[in-house]
């Protein structure tokens, strides 16, 4: 917004037809400075845009013929204009260290200011003060008082969309009963609302009532108050930063998140902590999560050329960061031989990680098990097997008895797309497995107690059981080229 050189001229150039001088306009701004409004609020009810006025707060109020004897807090903005709140949230944000080069300020008022901002409306009215239609709204002038220290500062500059997010929640306990009234009106009317006293429901309701109903309840001017509104938290917040690519897990008893049970870990290694703590530590976000294409068992390898996933780092503080810098992380897993190694980690789009989600019902799977039978299979039996897994197998799967305790329990048919048995020596045999996403392939061999139909068990009409098992290849496009 431009700046006025002459900002009383200025004024009067854009508003001829509310003051006709400038005597008229020190006498409205006395009038309103005296009800216990400060200066950046007189400013904003008498319609000064925001720019440099705003901060030649002395000079114009000795041009209005304003005193300085106002010692408690502005009725109008509840002090909330009138401290330190820039230099709080530019520190604040020195402190967090964020790379961000612009930035949204959200703002949540005390409900009282609504009430408070009708008062004086209709105590400017009453006043003949002429209020104008453009006058400034106490949230701007908060978001320009604090948007000035942070260019100037931080050289960082508030726009109306960012990824990075300032919010500013401010409290005030004396006021805090000052909504009750409008909330009392709502429930005479026999409405049912569920927000009972949310902004939503003051706004509306102040809306709904006449100036004769609001004055029964309420005074013109708003009335004083000892102690000013309290900035309650600050809050930064950006959005998050993505990056995707293949995993393989080398080891067994490694889980894919953070495996604990009442307190202690079952496992002492997670994909997911092996791969997120050095980027938590590159990009110092608060916290990441992993998300897989599906995932394996603990006691399962990830082999192949890894299983599709995409780490969220939530609330990060630096975002601009080189290939390389991710390389390395690949690098340095590999060369420290870690049980989890990654393949074309890369930083992607949010809307990248959709393919993750969508290709959860779409990709197939490719499995080898190490299985064993109660009794040797025959030759006849074997090729009988063989013959069958080059059709499609449909099972019908009910909810494995190991995951009962977390997931419904229903029956789900999945599709076996091919399967190869061969014999390795005794009773142990090697299976060759692609299936579709979501069989449960440990099921599918033992049968889970007949939970599984067809199985491997059944079909071999022996007993089974699976030693060990690792998925060779998981058919999903990710990460993008």
């Amino acid at each position: 917004m431009a700046e006025s050189a002459e900002p009383l001229s200025g004024f009067f150039a854009r508003h001829k037809t509310a003051f006709n001088d400038i005597e008229q306009l020190q006498q409205a701004a006395v009038a309103l400075h005296k009800s216990n409004v400060c200066v950046w609020c007189v400013l904003r009810f008498l319609g000064f845009e925001l720019g440099s006025v705003y901060q030649q707060q002395t000079d114009i109020a000795a041009k209005l013929k304003l005193s300085n004897t106002n010692d408690s807090p502005c009725v109008a903005c509840l002090g909330i204009l009138n401290y330190d709140l820039a230099d709080q949230v530019v520190s604040k944000y020195r402190e967090q260290q964020f790379d961000a080069t612009d930035v949204v300020i959200g703002i949540e008022l005390p409900k009282s200011v609504v009430v408070r901002h009708r008062s004086m409306q209709l105590y400017c009215s009453s006043n003949k003060i002429p209020v104008l239609s453009d006058m400034v709204d106490i949230k701007d002038a908060i978001k320009y008082m604090i948007s000035q220290q942070l260019s100037r500062q931080c050289d960082i500059h508030v726009v109306g969309e960012s990824g990075m997010r300032i919010d500013l929640v401010f409290i005030h306990s004396e006021s805090s009963s000052e909504c009750q009234f409008l909330v009392k009106q709502d429930i005479s009317r026999n409405r049912r609302n569920a927000n009972g006293d949310s902004r939503t429901t003051i706004v509306n309701e102040l809306a709904a009532c006449s100036d004769e109903k609001f004055l029964a309840s309420f005074t013109s001017p708003p009335p004083a108050i000892s102690t000013a509104a309290r900035l309650e938290t600050i809050a930064f917040k950006r959005a998050s930063l993505f990056v995707g690519g293949r995993y393989l897990k080398l080891e067994r008893n490694v889980s894919q998140t953070p495996f604990i049970i009442d307190g202690r870990r079952v496992t002492e290694f997670s994909v997911s902590e092996i791969i997120g703590e050095p980027l938590k530590l590159l990009t110092r976000c608060d916290s990441y999560n992993l998300v897989g294409s599906g995932r394996e068992d603990a006691d399962v390898r990830m082999l192949g050329d890894g299983r599709p996933f995409y780490l969220e780092c939530i609330n990060p503080r630096t975002t601009q960061l080189e290939q390389q810098q991710i390389h390395d992380i690949e690098h340095n897993l590999k060369q420290t031989n870690s049980p989890v190694q990654v393949r074309q980690l890369q930083l992607i789009k949010p809307e990248d990680t959709k393919v993750i989600k969508e290709g959860e019902e779409n990709k197939t799977k490719h499995y080898c098990a190490l299985v064993w039978f109660a009794n040797q299979l025959s030759e006849e039996k074997l090729e009988e097997i063989n013959k069958m897994g080059q059709k499609e197998i449909v099972l019908q799967q009910k909810t494995p008895i190991r995951v009962l305790h977390r997931r419904a329990p229903l029956t789900r048919p999945k599709k076996i797309l091919s399967l190869k048995v061969v014999h390795i020596r005794g009773r142990f045999y090697k299976a060759s497995i692609e299936s579709e996403a979501g069989t449960y392939i440990k099921e599918f061999v033992h049968g889970d107690l007949g939970r599984t139909v067809p199985s491997l068990a059944q079909m071999a009409n022996e007993t089974a059981d699976i030693f060990e098992l690792d998925v060779e290849k998981v058919s999903l496009d990710f990460p993008p080229s």
